[in-house]
């Protein structure tokens, strides 16, 4: 099944894109653009002297003319993958299948059962089983690889019997959602994790539709039909807002895998193709922000090890994959072994055309998410079990809006001992216990809204600019004087070895309160950003916060940059 183009308008927003300025394809027309800042030019400077044919392709060539009038011309495009995809994927899908026998991990096992092999790494594989009997934090991951396996065994049928059958016995004991019975330290709340459950929920009870899962008795095909709305409704979304999780280097690797089992695997078709449109959303935001091989802009969620030994994706392997850009290493990529194992998706060939098109000179502005006041102007409250796991999606459930329904929802579910809750000390847990369902909560989350508010991904507009020597890309004027926990503001980039940013230093320890979410390089207080061009103004300012004084951090700001990238290195 592949998406029809007709009702596809990513698509038909990038053709409008390219009939404006497809001319930056053809070098002979370069110098017709005006300049930027340092005398190179961006595409798409003079578009109404480009003389195009609204109609023209890429190559420059016109269709034929006899197009009915009420025919839009993108629908005459042919919906296939591109050569350099379908290359990318089998060299991927051998090299997969190489390096994933014993020594190998879990996910590149599914190009193992794809290409049919006799031997796989069980060690992996049982380390996967272990962590989600126990019903750790990541399970959710693992159990995708497994469910991956199980519908691609159902075509090759190359899993030995006594391997298939300690898989099925995991996913089939699975908890699939936190309303589920039994205690649990997973994490459900966020973006990533939410797509993960929800996939894994539908493809487990589509495997095993007529029988009943013993963690709460529900058959396969009414887990499948539970799991079906909270897909549409996250998926509606991520089209509506795009991602709260903001171009993460991360958990873009996350979410992309859960999008590629529901395309191959679900028995929706709505689904499937709503799924392949956010798979080719998130292509497009990669084109528009990946520099030399990297995903050099501003981070809603990102970790130290991404960067401290120079620049390091997660989606590295994907966007290789998917459009050609820049290179991968790994061999068992969670991301990159299942598209290379997919026979249903691939990015429309215009994608991959564009990231091309705009790798050395782009200008960029974006903007994802939205802010949690104005919640009831989209159709989303505060109070309900939907809405409050929309908030948390977010990391936005102790803002003050949303505290009352998050201790509520808690409060429902026997959640207070479970992921992040159950690791705060006393006595912050049970002042927490003691103020739900009071106006003292929502009090108290509005004198702490430096930090309550601070760590909702809100409303981001990221600005990034190009040139064949750099990247200069960050998140303007975003939330000034409050505090945040994963994010890397912005990024100046000249290549994955040299680059610099600057952050207001988070804490050293976690303050007394059990928990760390930023640290020297990540999160604490946001700067008032303003980028144009080849110029970034960041000005930073810190409000004191009742309680939280230690745990919010240092007093001082820094620069990043590794001197080991720079050919000279000045200190004055």
């Amino acid at each position: 099944m592949r998406k029809q183009l007709a009702n596809y308008p990513l698509v038909a927003l990038l053709l409008a894109l390219w009939s404006c300025s497809s001319s930056s394809l053809d070098s002979t027309a370069s110098d017709a653009k005006g300049p930027d800042a340092s005398g190179d030019q961006l595409p798409g400077d003079t578009l109404e002297d480009t003389g195009h044919d609204r109609r023209a392709d890429l190559s420059g060539e016109q269709f034929t003319p006899d197009l009915p009038a009420d025919v839009p011309f993108y629908e005459a495009l042919p919906d296939e993958p591109s050569a350099g995809f379908l290359a990318r994927q089998k060299e991927y899908l051998q090299a997969c299948h190489d390096g994933d026998g014993p020594g190998g991990g879990t996910y590149g096992q599914s190009c193992r059962v794809a290409l049919g092999a006799d031997s796989y790494n069980e060690g992996a594989l049982e380390a996967s089983f272990t962590k989600i009997t126990a019903r750790e934090d990541t399970s959710d991951f693992h159990i995708s690889g497994l469910v991956r396996l199980l519908h691609l065994n159902e075509t090759t049928n190359a899993l030995p019997s006594d391997l298939l059958g300690k898989i099925e016995d995991t996913v089939f004991n699975f908890k699939y959602w936190l309303d589920e019975p039994g205690k649990d330290k997973m994490c459900f709340w966020t973006e990533n994790h939410q797509i993960l459950y929800h996939s894994n929920e539908l493809l487990a009870g589509l495997y095993f539709a007529d029988q009943v899962f013993p963690n709460n008795g529900m058959t396969g095909a009414e887990h499948a039909s539970h799991a079906r709305p909270l897909l549409l409704r996250w998926l509606e979304f991520r089209a509506r807002f795009g991602f709260s999780e903001w171009h993460s280097n991360v958990y873009y690797n996350e979410d992309m895998p859960a999008l590629v089992n529901l395309v191959d695997f679900a028995d929706d078709d709505e689904i499937r193709r709503k799924a392949a449109m956010v798979l080719d959303i998130m292509a497009l935001d990669m084109a528009n922000h990946y520099y030399k091989g990297r995903f050099a802009t501003v981070k809603g969620r990102t970790y130290p090890s991404k960067f401290m030994d120079g620049l390091k994706d997660s989606t590295a392997e994907g966007a290789w994959l998917m459009l050609g850009l820049g290179q991968y290493n790994s061999t068992s990529n969670f991301t990159a072994s299942f598209l290379a194992t997919s026979p249903n998706y691939w990015p429309p060939a215009i994608l991959e055309e564009y990231a091309h098109a705009v790798s050395q000179r782009h200008e960029s502005r974006q903007r994802n998410s939205i802010d949690v006041s104005d919640g009831p102007e989209w159709g989303i409250g505060y109070e309900s079990d939907e809405d409050v796991i929309f908030w948390t999606g977010m990391s936005a459930n102790m803002a003050p809006e949303v505290i009352a329904g998050t201790t509520a929802f808690l409060d429902k579910h026997d959640l207070w001992d479970g992921f992040l809750f159950g690791d705060i000390p006393e006595p912050y847990i049970s002042m927490l216990k003691q103020m739900s369902g009071t106006p003292e909560i929502t009090q108290l989350a509005t004198e702490l809204e430096v930090a309550s508010r601070g760590i909702a991904l809100e409303a981001m507009n990221t600005y990034t600019y190009r040139t064949p020597h750099f990247q200069l890309s960050g998140a303007q004027d975003y939330k000034p004087g409050y505090w945040s926990a994963q994010t890397q503001m912005w990024l100046g980039t000249l290549s994955p070895d040299a680059f610099v940013f600057t952050s207001f230093a988070g804490p050293k320890s976690d303050g007394g309160l059990g928990l760390q979410f930023a640290d020297e390089w990540i999160g604490g207080f946001q700067p008032r950003a303003t980028f144009h061009k080849t110029v970034g103004v960041l000005q930073y300012k810190a409000e004191p916060v009742p309680m939280l004084e230690d745990f919010m951090g240092s007093e001082y700001t820094h620069a990043f940059f590794p001197k080991a990238g720079f050919d000279e290195v000045v200190e004055a």
